[in-house]
């Protein structure tokens, strides 16, 4: 694929967390249904029928249940993967998230003990 076409297949370092959850992105004044696939330390793994450009700085907005407590999360993140589908109607995007706060460590807390509940039953 040329350089310049703005796709990359560049990933995330850090352990990924599976997800599959409803998520709206927020492009200028635009909004779109997305689907966040995984969740890591540094970003988010989502789906999109938007095409994105690497480089650019959108919100992701989702919903959580931790603890009782349903927390919405609104967060920016930078295009750092753009991978098309083999038909090109949804993409596979790789956001970098640019700040990491107090509540985003505490979901990624919770998914890492639920991933670790996972492990340990299936070796059951």
């Amino acid at each position: 694929m040329p350089q310049n076409s703005g796709f990359t297949n560049e990933k995330r370092r850090d352990i990924r967390y599976p997800a599959h959850r409803s998520s709206i992105l927020k492009l200028n004044n635009e909004r779109f249904y997305t689907t966040i696939i995984n969740f890591s330390a540094s970003g988010v793994g989502f789906l999109s029928s938007q095409p994105l450009r690497i480089n650019e700085e959108v919100e992701l907005i989702f919903e959580v249940d931790i603890e009782d407590e349903t927390i919405q999360y609104d967060i920016p993140i930078l295009i750092v993967r753009v991978t098309p589908d083999e038909d090109q109607f949804e993409f596979s995007i790789g956001g970098k998230l640019n700040k990491v706060t107090f509540e985003y460590r505490q979901l990624l807390k919770k998914l890492s003990i639920m991933h670790e509940e996972l492990n340990s039953n299936r070796k059951l």
